[in-house]
């Protein structure tokens, strides 16, 4: 599934499917140069076209994760040693479903929170687990640190893809793109589409005020997909207006999201 930047035709930038058709995250490019994502789209109602998505957040219980020793939990030697692709974990107080990770990513923290140096790994996926009980993950990469993993005393965090379920939201987040089409996500269907991060498009800008011609855009945090005035470091800039452009209006961008 792992493949490199493709081109898009208009066909795929306007097609759902309710199955996984290539990695989450996958980068997309169309011949006049705009710029898509790949995800997965959460929530349980359909997702309007032109809103602003974010990123699922983080869950606290999947962070600060023991290592259990070897010989707990299907522990061994073999997974704390340097080149290791796969590694026992204590799970936090929230259960684990089978490849609830995949394609996201596991962090080791060397040392007291990180303190020796800290490395990230895509995760190919994992086993299920209980709450508190004991997690095996895949890694799509081996182990790099430069000494075995000290079961104890380093840790790790396991998040999943920023790309998995992402949701217009009017909690600060992390913009993964604008949606394109109507996505009709229901309570037993989950769409897997294109979603713009580079380029041209057309946004609404929340109620609070116009934003002006050549002004910097952010994520609105009053309403869910629309956008707001960008400042510095409450609501960072996810693209440049075209125009100015009134409260509770659309009007033309250019997206610089990553």
């Amino acid at each position: 599934m792992d493949v490199g930047i493709r081109t898009l035709a208009e066909q795929d930038i306007n097609t759902l499917a309710t199955s996984q058709q290539t990695q989450l995250g996958g980068v997309g490019v169309t011949a006049d140069g705009r710029r898509f994502r790949y995800v997965s789209f959460g929530g349980a109602s359909t997702i309007a076209p032109g809103q602003v998505l974010v990123a699922n957040t983080t869950n606290v219980n999947y962070q600060g994760l023991t290592i259990p020793a070897v010989g707990t939990g299907g522990q061994v030697t073999a997974n704390l040693a340097v080149g290791a692709t796969s590694i026992v974990i204590t799970n936090g107080a929230t259960a684990v479903t089978a490849d609830q990770f995949k394609e996201g990513y596991l962090e080791v923290l060397v040392g007291s929170s990180g303190a020796s140096g800290a490395y990230s790994y895509k995760v190919k996926g994992n086993s299920a687990a209980a709450a508190s009980g004991y997690i095996t993950v895949y890694l799509s990469e081996p182990l790099r640190s430069t000494t075995a993993l000290v079961a104890g005393t380093d840790t790790v965090n396991l998040n999943v893809s920023i790309y998995s379920s992402v949701v217009a939201s009017a909690t600060a987040g992390v913009p993964v793109g604008l949606t394109v089409l109507p996505v009709p996500n229901t309570s037993s269907v989950t769409n897997y589409g294109w979603v713009q991060t580079h380029g041209p498009a057309d946004v609404l800008n929340d109620a609070g005020g116009t934003i002006t011609v050549g002004g910097g855009i952010a994520q609105s945090v009053t309403t869910a997909g629309s956008v707001v005035a960008s400042t510095a470091s409450t609501a960072p800039i996810i693209g440049i207006t075209r125009k100015a452009i009134s409260a509770s209006t659309v009007g033309p961008v250019v997206l610089n999201i990553c």
